[in-house]
């Protein structure tokens, strides 16, 4: 690309290195600059990724050459750190949930609008080779009506959360597991099924030292017709699974994940497999190569920043899928289900 968009990216955790990996692989992206609180570890980024290390966030709004930000940061400070970007002129991605909250969202809305600027939000599962895949094998007729789906979505994770860690509280990480790992499968639900239209969700702690619940299940009902499924745990062996059924065939995808930093590896450790109506049996599905999830997403908000379309899961997909998240939770402290107009009722979409 010969105009490659000039980046930097904020806070340097774990993701960040997946995030940086994609970034450095792409020609439409230079990363130039770094910042997180600790100095150390921003140095040492700087120096793995040949970046500027920058001494604070007001400093990567006030560079000129800089034209976006990459956000990797708690989800707390998600809404704060957009409004911020939008007013400095500043194109965002940032990692989902687009905001902790369903309460911070218009603010963040009115700040995109204003600023007329590219806002992209990091969902990045329905990119993989196997969801294409299922996609395609929905719009082309192959398993004919969809009807319902179940998904699920688990790691261990929680059993070592600890009092310093930000996803150890409920008002940091509300929805526990749901939040940080099943909107993942929110979102593609959404890309798969429809919108969503109701909820339902079951939330408990059971086996984490954390105070967030750490095992989830949520019932949605699609504007298509179809219902899905999804489950979640922070205290149970890696699992990421997805079950599609049709009129005419089901579907059935998982990930054996290595190593989560590793995204450029996730199509290599998809299996798809399908079994038609009448056949009785499951056989595999191929598999395209592609661009790994991460590089794919964002090489798609930079490629928006240049011609001004908008990106595949901008702020409406991510609404939705944080609407699909918080619904769940307040479900489940209501005990019933709710509706997804009434969860964004005064969010202008």
């Amino acid at each position: 690309m010969p105009n490659p968009l000039k980046v930097a990216i904020v806070g340097l955790g774990w993701w960040a290195t997946p995030i940086g990996n994609g970034a450095r692989r792409s020609d439409k992206l230079d990363l130039a600059a770094c910042f997180t609180r600790n100095e150390e570890k921003r140095k040492s980024f700087a120096k793995d990724y040949g970046c500027a290390p920058m001494d604070s966030y007001e400093a990567i709004l006030e560079d000129d050459s800089i034209e976006g930000v990459l956000l990797t940061t708690p989800n707390t400070v998600h809404a704060d750190q957009i409004i911020a970007a939008m007013r400095a002129g500043k194109h965002v991605w940032v990692e989902k949930p687009i905001t902790n909250t369903l309460a911070e969202v218009p603010g963040v809305l009115a700040a995109w609008r204003e600023a007329g600027l590219t806002l992209a939000v990091g969902h990045c599962y329905r990119r993989s080779a196997g969801h294409r895949t299922m996609k395609k094998l929905i719009d082309d007729g192959t398993i004919g009506r969809p009807l319902w789906a179940e998904a699920a979505f688990t790691n261990p994770a929680g059993q070592n959360f600890t009092p310093d860690r930000w996803r150890f509280y409920k008002s940091d990480c509300p929805g526990g597991p749901l939040m940080q790992m099943g909107i993942h499968h929110c979102d593609t639900l959404h890309y798969l099924l429809g919108r969503p239209t109701r909820v339902c969700g079951l939330h408990k702690h059971l086996a984490t030292p954390a105070e967030i619940n750490d095992v989830s299940m949520t019932i949605f009902e699609h504007e298509s017709g179809a219902i899905s499924n999804v489950t979640t745990c922070f205290t149970s062996p890696d699992m990421f699974s997805m079950k599609l059924h049709g009129t005419e065939a089901a579907v059935h995808l998982e990930m054996f994940r290595e190593n989560l930093t590793f995204a450029e590896r996730t199509n290599a450790e998809t299996t798809l497999r399908i079994t038609k109506k009448g056949e009785g049996s499951w056989t595999d599905v191929p598999l395209p190569g592609m661009t790994d999830m991460v590089q794919d997403e964002l090489e798609d908000f930079a490629s928006c920043v240049r011609s001004g379309a908008a990106p595949e899961t901008g702020p409406v997909e991510a609404v939705y899928a944080l609407a699909m998240v918080e619904g769940s939770v307040r479900s489940a402290e209501e005990g019933r289900p709710l509706e997804m107009s009434a969860l964004l009722d005064g969010i202008a979409l």
